[in-house]
């Protein structure tokens, strides 16, 4: 059974949510008033968190995490709602508004050596919010490129910055590296042994709030990645509460929970320590609490302070399906690829185009949402990409700097019920090349209800290819129907995508496929690990590796001058300037 300190700490969490709740469904005749003001927006990005491990969105599991729920319950819900497969493809589609495939994102993430970030002439949101008059804000991870400054979140349109660049790290001794937890929970000395390539740099910087550049910051070593995202978004908005500005603001919280290495503090673990959950279940379920708590006690402040709360838009989402983990915790069913629970009742997983790796949680909660929407489900159909746009024009901003968005203003059918979505298609990503971590199939499309799979595809000047598509055949899929072409799945009708109905519906299926068709004629060069990186017109083609092989302790920072995207030099030594932000024993 769960002890009694367990249930004390289980009844206090949903205490705090339910307040958040009333606070929620009140508004206030200042709310009525702000709602004239530029709003502020914190928005909330879980890592691999799978559409079924929150418990609004399935209370059977027993999974605890009230705080989102009251925030979920008392906003609208989003059952509909699409980003991309892996990590850095969908930070970099949530950050531009724009489709992976214009990017050069639509086949890996970032790899910790690879000398390449988001091209500079793409506008990130915090970018369109500081033209607004915003101050923006950043805790948590980034993965989006850091070779040079310029790729950094300082250089990016954040004001202050605090977290990790790379995609994996271990949670309390902030070493970049993606490997097993060495203890379920309180892992505060785990170091990741070295495999090959040294990759186990120090990974936790911070800027501070006065405009200063981000460095190192080794007192966070020891210290929980969620316990550090939480504190600082609490300095921010305390600091908001003092301040005589009412200028408004952007904080952007990308979580480390739930992303390997799996371990928490004790104490979450400690909830779940029962015969209803194996062992693989207490770790993970207990991280998603550490998450929900941090931001439990972050919605505390935001209420607590005057005129905030009720002007603040908070988005909530995932940044892709989850992955599998141990089968304790997967309880797998089917294969090719399979259903797993942590993504239920979806086929698929992280890295996979399938509806179980793509579609996730999401939510929009706001005194600023009509009292009609409230506490409601939309079933409509949305994607990352569209929150630039809507966050943009509730800022009163502009979009003209930016590169054509894929990406719709959502707000008005969040807010009309009687309004559709804008959002009428949706690529899931075309990836052409053989390797890359978004494995097969590597192209999918969405139209209205309808989805087209294609096991591999070419594109003409890609890897050798002379031809843009077909979606032809391929004998060495490990699903029977693709092995036989594209398929085309109803997803009103079978969202779990059993049924392919591609020789049922051939007009559809033609549809879909010309379309795809037409995007894979736009894409860009994929990102690669190796060089050229992205093609030999990208210009820094020659540019080095990261060395590694400093050791786990020693900052890993980037490693070319700070020179924008300069052809005729694209990686200038580091400058003193430079060496003395980043600390010059590291560079000794």
């Amino acid at each position: 059974s769960v002890g009694c300190n367990s249930l004390q700490h289980r009844g206090n969490m949903l205490k705090m949510a339910i307040s958040v709740g009333c606070v929620a469904l009140v508004v206030t005749c200042a709310t009525l008033v702000s709602a004239a003001k530029p709003p502020n927006f914190l928005f909330i990005l879980a890592d691999d968190l799978g559409y079924n491990e929150l418990n609004f969105m399935n209370s059977t599991r027993g999974i605890i995490t009230p705080h989102l729920d009251g925030l979920a319950n008392t906003g609208v819900i989003l059952k509909n709602y699409y980003v991309q497969p892996i990590c850095s493809p969908t930070r970099s589609a949530l950050m531009t508004g724009r489709y992976t495939i214009r990017l050069g994102t639509q086949s890996n993430v970032i790899y910790w050596d690879t000398p390449w970030g988001i091209p500079l002439n793409e506008t990130f949101i915090p970018q369109n919010l500081k033209d607004a008059g915003y101050d923006t804000a950043m805790f948590g991870k980034w993965h989006l490129g850091m070779f040079k400054e310029s790729y950094t979140p300082r250089k990016r349109g954040f004001d202050e910055h605090m977290g990790y660049y790379q995609g994996c790290e271990s949670a309390y001794t902030h070493i970049a590296a993606c490997c097993r937890a060495g203890s379920p929970d309180d892992d505060k000395n785990f170091v990741c042994s070295s495999n090959g390539k040294d990759y186990r740099g120090y990974d936790w910087f911070k800027s501070g709030h006065n405009g200063a550049l981000s460095t190192p910051d080794l007192s966070a070593n020891t210290t929980n990645s969620a316990y550090l995202i939480r504190d600082a978004a609490i300095d921010f908005l305390s600091r908001k509460a003092t301040a005589t500005s009412t200028t408004p603001w952007m904080m952007y919280l990308p979580f480390q929970n739930i992303h390997g290495p799996y371990t928490c503090d004790k104490k979450y673990r400690d909830l779940y320590n029962n015969s209803r959950f194996s062992a693989g279940e207490q770790t993970m379920f207990g991280y998603i609490t550490e998450m929900d708590t941090a931001l439990g006690v972050i919605m505390e402040t935001l209420t607590s302070v005057p005129d905030q709360y009720d002007n603040t838009v908070i988005i909530f989402s995932s940044d892709n399906g989850a992955p599998p983990a141990s089968d304790d915790v997967n309880h797998k069913v089917g294969s090719n690829p399979g259903w797993i629970a942590r993504n239920h009742p979806f086929r698929g997983y992280k890295t996979l185009i399938w509806e179980g790796g793509t579609r996730v949680a999401g939510f929009v909660h706001s005194p600023l949402l009509p009292k009609a929407v409230r506490g409601t489900i939309s079933e409509k159909f949305y994607h990352v990409t569209d929150w630039l746009p809507t966050i943009v024009s509730l800022a009163g901003g502009s979009t003209a700097r930016n590169l054509p968005l894929d990406g719709h203003d959502m707000w008005p059918s969040l807010t009309g019920a009687d309004t559709p979505s804008p959002r009428t298609e949706m690529l899931y990503g075309i990836n052409p090349i053989s390797s890359g971590q978004a494995g097969a199939p590597k192209a999918g499309l969405r139209v209205g209800d309808y989805k087209v799979l294609c096991w591999s595809y070419t594109i003409a000047g890609i890897g050798n290819a002379t031809s843009t598509g077909p979606c032809k055949p391929c004998a060495g899929a490990n699903d029977p129907e693709l092995a036989k072409g594209p398929v085309l799945f109803n997803l009103r009708d079978d969202p779990s995508e059993t049924t392919n109905i591609a020789d049922k519906e051939p007009d559809q299926l033609n549809k879909l496929l010309a379309r795809l068709k037409e995007l894979a004629e736009q894409s860009v060069e994929p990102q690669t690990w190796v060089a050229p990186y992205q093609g030999d017109s990208y210009y820094c083609k020659d540019c080095p590796l990261h060395p590694g092989g400093t050791g786990p302790f020693v900052p890993w920072v980037s490693w070319c001058g700070d020179n924008g995207e300069n052809k005729e030099n694209p990686c200038p030594p580091v400058d003193a300037r430079q060496r003395q932000q980043r600390h010059d024993k590291y560079w000794s």
